[in-house]
């Protein structure tokens, strides 16, 4: 990646980088706290590849819900990183529920 005509140098994002910010957007898209979410990276041929582990929002569609989460995932990463981004691969870990109030 280079910094743009005029601008001497590179910029360099480490894999540690990349996965907090898949673990982030993972996370805003699919309603789990960051703390929940598993991001593996992966490489086929030159692309990046991501395997997401994360509990999901609870909604009527989990399945297809899932399907989307992947494509808007890849897609974010892509458009934040400036990166090919190849196949995303989501696996369901659980449910969050949203809570009225607070539990006493």
């Amino acid at each position: 990646m280079t910094a743009g005509p005029g601008v001497p140098g590179r910029v360099e994002v480490t894999a540690r980088a990349l996965t907090s910010l898949a673990r982030a957007v993972a996370a805003e898209r699919l309603g789990a706290p960051a703390k929940r979410v598993r991001v593996g990276l992966g490489d086929a041929s030159g692309a990046l590849t991501l395997d997401v582990e994360s509990p999901v929002r609870a909604q009527d569609d989990l399945i297809t819900a899932a399907g989307h989460a992947a494509g808007d995932i890849r897609d974010r990463v892509a458009a934040l990183t400036g990166r090919r981004v190849g196949p995303t691969h989501v696996e369901l870990t659980g449910i969050v529920h949203e809570h009225d109030g607070r539990v006493r």
